[in-house]
């Protein structure tokens, strides 16, 4: 098995770029060539276009959502912080008072 994972990285990055039929004796690839799979051709049709530019929206809005996500967070340890700030002061005050 590990010999077969070899095989695949040797002839990936190598100036060999057939791909072998099968990895691990369980993955089989439908592609002649390392090429081909980006180009995703089958039949002389390529899908490439839309299915890398369906990857690309993906991960950039995975991306943006974590982002979003993160400022939200900042946001809300911000206002949390100013809160209890506010509520120490108004304790603080109404002691003084009395």
């Amino acid at each position: 098995m590990n010999g077969t994972l070899t095989v695949f990285f040797q002839s990936l990055f190598s100036g060999n770029i057939e791909l072998p039929q099968k990895l691990f004796g369980i993955f089989t690839f439908y592609f002649a060539s390392f090429s081909d799979f980006l180009a995703m051709a089958s039949n002389g049709i390529s899908y490439s276009f839309f299915v890398w530019l369906s990857f690309g929206l993906t991960y950039l809005l995975l991306s943006v959502l974590l982002g979003w996500s993160l400022y939200q967070q900042r946001q809300f340890k911000q206002q949390m912080a100013a809160k209890l700030a506010r509520e120490q002061r108004v304790k603080q005050y109404q002691e003084q008072q009395t």
